[in-house]
C-alpha cells in the first residue's frame, strides 16, 4: 500500500471526548483526498503538517448529513486549494452545489465560501479524482441515501448504511475496509438504517479484504468492546478505528 490513511474522525452523529465525527485523509505524495468532512477536519487546523506538500485537496462526500459535512467552513482556515465532490444529482436529483450552499454562506458560514471551492458532482461508477481511481455505489437504505467509495484497490469506505449485498462487490479484495459499526447484534440500533459490527464483518468476509476497521462509532455506547467482539466472531482481522491513527504500507 503506497497510500497513507489518516483517521481524523472515527465517530458518528456527534463528537465525543475521544472521537470527532466522520473524516478520513488519504495521501499519496502531494495528492490528497478528504473522505467526508465532519468535525474531524479540525485536525487539519490543529495539525497543519497533515497537509505538508499537498498542492490541492479534494473533498469527497458520501452524503449530506451534518456530521459528515459540518467541517466545510473550516476549509477557509486551512487555506488550501480545494474541490468538493458530492452525490447531489446522482442520489438526490438535485445539484450538490445547491444542497451545500446554506453551509457555505452566512449566517451559517462566517463568510461566503461559494466562490472559493468549486462543487463537482460525484458520479455513480468509476471516475478519476486527483489521480485516484474512485468507484462508487449506491447505499439506498440509510435515513437518506449514501455513497459507498472505493479508492484504487486499497481502501473502501462504507458508512451510514445497513448491510447491502452490493457492498462486498465494491470492496472486493481491498487492503482496508472502513465500515460503519453503529451497534452490535445483541442490541441493534436502527438496523434498517445503520450497520451492526456483525454486518460490517459479513461484508469483510464476503469481500475477502485484507483488514476491517470499524468506523462511525456510536458516541452513546459507553463501551465499544461488544462492538469489536461482534465483528471478531465473523472476521478476525478487525479493529476499532481511533482518531489520529495512521495506516501506512500494509499496516
Amino acid at each position: 500500500m503506497s497510500l497513507e490513511l489518516h483517521i481524523l474522525g472515527s465517530g458518528g452523529g456527534v463528537p465525543s471526548g475521544i472521537r470527532e465525527t466522520a473524516c478520513y485523509l488519504v495521501r499519496d505524495g502531494d495528492r490528497a483526498l478528504l473522505l467526508d468532512i465532519g468535525t474531524g477536519a479540525r485536525r487539519l487546523i490543529t495539525n497543519p503538517s497533515l497537509l505538508d506538500g499537498v498542492r490541492d485537496l479534494h473533498v469527497v462526500l458520501t452524503h449530506f448529513h451534518l456530521d459528515h459535512i459540518c467541517g466545510l467552513p473550516y476549509l477557509r482556515t486551512v487555506d488550501i486549494e480545494a474541490t468538493i465532490w458530492a452525490p447531489g444529482r446522482w442520489l438526490y436529483d438535485k445539484e450538490a452545489e445547491a444542497i451545500l450552499e446554506p453551509v457555505r454562506r452566512p449566517p451559517i458560514a462566517p463568510s461566503d465560501h461559494t466562490q472559493f471551492y468549486p462543487v463537482r458532482e460525484l458520479q455513480e461508477g468509476l471516475q478519476s479524482i486527483a489521480g485516484f481511481d474512485i468507484r462508487t455505489s449506491t447505499q439506498p437504505h440509510h435515513w437518506s441515501p449514501s455513497a459507498g467509495l472505493r479508492i484504487d484497490d486499497e481502501i473502501a469506505l462504507l458508512t451510514d448504511t445497513p448491510y447491502e449485498p452490493s457492498s462486498a462487490h465494491l470492496a472486493q479484495g481491498v487492503t482496508h475496509l472502513l465500515h460503519e459499526a453503529w451497534s452490535f447484534s445483541r442490541e441493534p440500533i436502527y438496523p434498517e438504517h445503520d450497520a451492526t459490527a456483525a454486518d460490517a464483518a459479513r461484508v469483510a468476509q464476503e469481500a475477502e479484504v485484507g483488514g476491517l476497521m470499524l468506523i462511525h462509532l456510536n458516541p452513546t455506547l459507553p463501551d465499544q468492546a461488544p462492538v469489536l467482539a461482534d465483528a471478531a466472531e465473523i472476521f478476525e482481522r478487525v479493529r476499532l478505528a481511533e482518531d489520529e491513527l495512521v495506516v501506512r504500507g500494509q499496516g
